[in-house]
């Protein structure tokens, strides 16, 4: 549904207020399961081990719903992703891309394709961290 234009449609709107709906309700639900309070929370959530990477992408989820720029950016993000990842899946079930994917050509310019290997190496980078603190916390 989200695109990067600069102005918002009114089912951003929508969408959003449903997201934060879901974010509190969750949120209260894990705090109640674990036994914390909204103000240990608030202290946990401005403490130092909250500032590191990691921390910072999994609470940028919860901030989202306080923030509807912060919310678009990340769905217009995981749009992107999710293109780039539909368009993974087609190439490897196809081989190459269909005709109204490429234009007509399956050659990509250099540019495109330099945007791809920088793209590829960021996906990289961020499934090694997302490994490594599995890993980190299964050793935990």
């Amino acid at each position: 549904v989200f695109d990067d234009e600069e102005e918002s449609k009114l089912s951003y709107t929508e969408i959003y207020q449903e997201y934060q709906a879901l974010v509190e309700r969750l949120l209260e639900d894990c705090l109640k399961e674990v036994g914390i309070n909204e103000e240990k929370f608030q202290e946990a959530f401005s403490s130092p081990l909250a500032k590191t990477h990691t921390s910072q992408a999994i609470l940028q989820t919860v901030l989202a719903a306080e923030d509807f720029r912060l919310f678009k950016k990340m769905m217009v993000q995981k749009n992107v992703e999710m293109q780039l990842q539909a368009i993974r899946i087609i190439k490897e079930r196809n081989g190459v891309l269909p005709d109204c994917l490429t234009e007509g050509s399956d050659v990509f310019s250099e540019i495109e394709q330099e945007e791809m290997k920088i793209l590829r190496e960021v996906l990289r980078k961020s499934k090694e961290e997302y490994e490594l603190e599995q890993e980190r916390k299964r050793s935990e």
